[in-house]
């Protein structure tokens, strides 16, 4: 007799739209396996991966689409410019650029099995009110944003929404708190771009400049509050955020800090790809028993994983532009800038990224140019890569069509064209906070 669930799930495996799911699957163990083992060709997860990008353009809206066949198009242009030049085109490069980014967004995804139903679990709990609420709930965004992404962001909405209307109080709150997150941890995207794009990254040193930057911006969030809404902060209704709740987080840091210390040829992203997935499955199985645990992560593979088409889109169209402005370089040197980066140029690209963005370009554009043409001045790839994921971070809470505001817009009913007002005065004080951090960097390592 076929065990409970097993009709279900073979259901789901049967149906076309689990096509997306099983691909990303495909590519995030085939991918693990190659940077474990590099004998192993890296062209079946290179093959999944488009095969899947492909199989999901389907679910993008149209402005996604248009970033999408830009960013390729552009891509494409440039490496036909510099082959017309006689540069020899590494296609296999163009084409896995973003390959061990999106494989580790698809390994820290399984996070979520754990975390939501943590967070359902909380449900009942009484919303806790007041300004030390307020507090908490900022640090909650960030904390369990730091590990399981904008789903931190989700899950944190819904409940407010639940109790009260989400207004500007609660929609800067949530999406500057968390939107820091992008300064340091590596498993978000921007993270893992500079990691993945910059070759000889000091990952400590970014990280503590980051840290620095959360640090001085939850300052600056908590002034602001108080600025722009007074004493309605005493009013505030929170997220019942535990610190206990931070056990699995803990838990995944150690193991990849462990596993970096015993192996360090083995890169921190191929280590996030491999453990996330991994405890993720552990945890379930002392909740579910090892048969359950795998008929959850099957079905989470097949019909949630998928809800990642924005990203794979995009980094792998990223892939392309990245590749194509390389190539293009390559052929013509003296278009390169000849600047050298400082922490006053380091401001200028800051302000460069959050014009971009606030003109309705994402900060994946932006940031994989920056890249693309600072890399061959040869400039001081930690500082580069801290300049890339404090863009992406500042940014991602003024452009219109970036995942953070686009998830707040959603459940507050307000323009995600109005964060960018509400948000200007705090990403200004932020460019500048990140300058001094910058340059208390240069004087620390000059």
């Amino acid at each position: 007799m076929a065990r409970p669930g097993a009709w279900g799930l073979a259901t789901v495996v049967a149906r076309r739209d689990a096509i997306p799911g099983l691909m990303i699957s495909v590519m995030l163990v085939a991918s693990v396996v190659h940077g474990l083992a590099p004998v192993f060709p890296r062209e079946v997860g290179l093959l999944a991966a488009w095969v899947a990008g492909c199989a999901v353009l389907g679910r993008l809206p149209r402005r996604a689409l248009v970033q999408v066949a830009l960013m390729i198009g552009v891509g494409l242009a440039c490496i036909a410019v510099a082959a017309t030049r006689g540069v020899d085109i590494a296609w296999g490069d163009v084409a896995a650029g973003s390959l061990p980014i999106l494989t580790m967004i698809a390994g820290v995804a399984f996070l979520r099995l754990v975390y939501v139903a943590d967070a359902v679990r909380r449900a009942g709990y009484a919303p806790p009110r007041g300004f030390g609420a307020y507090l908490r709930t900022m640090a909650g965004v960030h904390l369990f944003g730091a590990v399981i992404n904008i789903s931190a962001l989700v899950v944190f909405t819904e409940r407010l929404a639940r109790y009260t209307t989400l207004t500007r109080r609660e929609v800067a709150m949530l999406g500057r708190s968390y939107s820091m997150v992008a300064y340091y941890s590596p498993f978000i995207g921007g993270v893992a771009l500079a990691l993945g794009l910059v070759p000889g990254v000091n990952f400590s040193e970014m990280v503590l400049m980051g840290v620095a930057l959360a640090g001085v911006g939850f300052l600056i969030v908590v002034a602001l509050g108080r600025l722009e809404e007074g004493a309605a902060l005493a009013e505030f209704q929170g997220y019942p955020f535990r610190l206990e709740s931070l056990w699995l987080p803990l838990v995944l840091v150690c193991a990849v800090a462990v596993a970096h210390w015993m192996w360090p040829w083995l890169s921190v992203l191929l280590l996030i790809s491999l453990l996330a997935p991994l405890v993720s499955t552990a945890v379930l199985a002392t909740r579910t028993g090892p048969a359950g645990a795998i008929r959850i992560v099957t079905r989470f593979a097949l019909t949630e994983l998928p809800g990642m088409s924005g990203e794979l889109t995009l980094f792998l169209a990223a892939g392309v532009l990245g590749g194509g402005l390389a190539s293009l370089v390559s052929a013509y040197p003296s278009m390169v800038p000849a600047f050298t980066l400082t922490a006053a140029t380091a401001v200028m690209a800051l302000a460069a990224i959050l014009v971009t963005a606030m003109a309705g370009m994402h900060p994946l554009v932006s940031v994989t140019t920056l890249i693309a043409v600072t890399l061959p001045t040869s400039p001081d790839p930690t500082l580069l890569a801290s300049v890339c994921v404090t863009g992406w971070g500042i940014a991602s809470v003024a452009g219109p069509y970036t995942g953070i505001n686009l998830v707040l817009a959603a459940r507050s009913g307000v323009s995600s064209w109005v964060f960018m007002r509400w948000n200007a005065l705090y990403c200004a004080i932020m460019i500048l906070a990140a300058g001094a951090v910058f340059t208390g960097y240069a004087a620390l390592t000059g």
